[in-house]
C-alpha cells in the first residue's frame, strides 16, 4: 500500500499532460501558485475517495440487510428492492439470483455463513457487484437529488475528456516534434510535422480503444498502472535534471529505459504480455508477487531502479557540456535572484 501511494504521488508529478500545463502561464509565480492549488485539490480527492467507497459499500449492505444478518427476515424481499437496485441491474453491473427460492436476497460476508446456517440456509445471492459503478450509484443509493447524480456523472466525463485531450496532445507532439523532427527528420516542414502529429494522435486513439475494450483490470488498477509507468520513467529524469548538474543524456536515457522496462516486465509477468489474456507467466495474486508488491505498485521500485542506473551510467560517461550545467544552475537559481541580504 505504501508503494502504491508512492507510485501515485510521483506518477502524478511525472505525467506529461500535467507537466505541459506549467508552460501555459506567463510567470514562474503563477506556475507555483497553480501547482500549490492543484496539490490542495488532489489531497482532498485522495483523502475523500476512500470514504466515498466505504459509504457506497455501507449503503449497499444497508439496502439488502433490513434486519438481523442471517435471519429469515434479515434480507430484503426481491419485490421490495429500491428503484436504484433495479436501475443498475439493467446495466448488467449488478445482479442477483434467488438460489433457495425464498423470495429474498441473501448477502453474507466472510464469517457470517455459520450464523446464517443456523436459520436453515447459508449463501450469497448477490452474483455480481461491479466495483466501478458503486461510486456512480452512491448518490442514487443515498436518495440525493437528481442534479447531484448528474453532477457526479458530468465530473467523471469532464475529467476523462480533459485527461484524454492532454495526453493525446503530449503523445502527438512527442512523436511528431521530439522524435520525428528532433531526431529522425530534422528538415521536415511544419505542414508535414502537423500531419505526422495527426497520424500519431489517431494511432494513440486506436491503441487506447483496444485497451479500453480489453482492460487489464478495473479502473483503479488501470490508473495505478499508468501512474506507475510515469513514476518509473519520467519522474526520476525530471528530478535529476533539476537537482544534479552531473546528470547527462546518456545516464538519463539509460535510467529511463531501465525503470520503464523493469516496471513493464513486472506488470506483464502477472497481467499478461501487452495485457493479452492468458499470456501471464504467473498468477496475479499476493502469493506470487515479489515481496508482496502488486503490479500496480511497482512504479516506485522502477523509479528507484531508474535513479540508481542513471547515476551509475552518468558517472561512467562524460560530464554534460558547460552550457547544460549552467542551464541547470539557472533553473535552480533564476537570474536576478541575487545574493541574500541582511535587514
Amino acid at each position: 500500500m505504501f508503494l502504491l501511494t508512492m507510485s501515485l504521488m510521483i506518477g502524478t508529478a511525472g505525467l506529461p499532460h500535467v507537466i505541459t500545463r506549467f508552460f501555459t502561464v506567463p510567470k514562474v509565480r503563477d506556475a507555483r501558485s497553480s501547482a500549490g492549488w492543484a496539490l490542495v485539490f488532489i489531497a482532498i480527492l485522495y483523502t475523500t475517495a476512500p470514504a466515498v467507497g466505504a459509504m457506497a459499500r455501507l449503503n449497499l449492505m444497508n439496502t439488502i440487510q433490513t434486519g438481523e444478518v442471517g435471519s429469515p427476515t434479515g434480507n430484503v424481499k426481491i419485490d421490495e428492492v429500491p428503484d436504484w437496485f433495479t436501475n443498475w441491474e439493467k446495466t448488467g453491473l449488478l445482479a442477483h439470483e434467488d438460489k433457495n427460492g425464498d423470495g429474498r436476497i441473501q448477502y453474507y460476508g466472510p464469517g457470517l455463513d455459520a450464523k446464517a446456517a443456523s436459520y436453515g440456509w447459508a449463501g450469497n445471492e448477490m452474483t455480481k457487484v461491479d466495483r466501478d459503478i458503486m461510486v456512480l450509484a452512491n448518490p442514487e443509493i443515498a436518495k440525493l437529488p437528481n442534479w447531484v447524480i448528474a453532477l457526479v456523472a458530468a465530473g467523471g466525463i469532464a475529467a476523462a475528456l480533459s485527461t484524454a485531450a492532454g495526453l493525446l496532445l503530449a503523445i502527438s507532439s512527442a512523436i511528431s516534434h521530439d522524435l520525428l523532427k528532433g531526431i529522425v527528420m530534422p528538415k521536415i516542414t511544419e505542414k508535414s510535422e502537423l500531419m505526422a502529429s495527426r497520424f500519431a494522435m489517431a494511432g494513440a486513439i486506436i491503441l487506447a480503444g483496444i485497451l479500453g475494450l480489453n482492460p487489464p483490470g478495473f479502473a483503479a488498477q488501470v490508473v495505478a498502472l499508468a501512474f506507475g509507468l510515469a513514476a518509473s520513467s519520467i519522474f526520476p529524469a525530471l528530478m535529476m535534471g533539476i537537482f544534479s548538474k552531473r546528470m547527462n543524456s546518456t545516464g538519463a536515457i539509460a535510467g529511463m529505459l531501465a525503470g520503464l522496462l523493469s516496471t513493464l516486465i513486472y506488470i506483464f509477468w502477472f497481467k499478461g504480455w501487452f495485457f493479452v489474456p492468458g499470456t501471464n507467466m504467473a498468477p496475479d495474486d499476493a502469493a506470487h508477487w515479489l515481496f508482496g508488491i502488486s503490479p500496480g505498485s511497482f512504479g516506485a521500485v522502477g523509479a528507484l531502479i531508474n535513479f540508481v542506473v542513471a547515476n551509475v551510467v552518468a558517472r561512467m560517461s562524460a560530464e554534460p557540456p558547460a552550457e547544460i550545467q549552467e542551464m541547470v544552475e539557472h533553473i535552480r537559481v533564476p537570474a536576478g535572484a541575487g545574493a541574500p541580504s541582511s535587514h
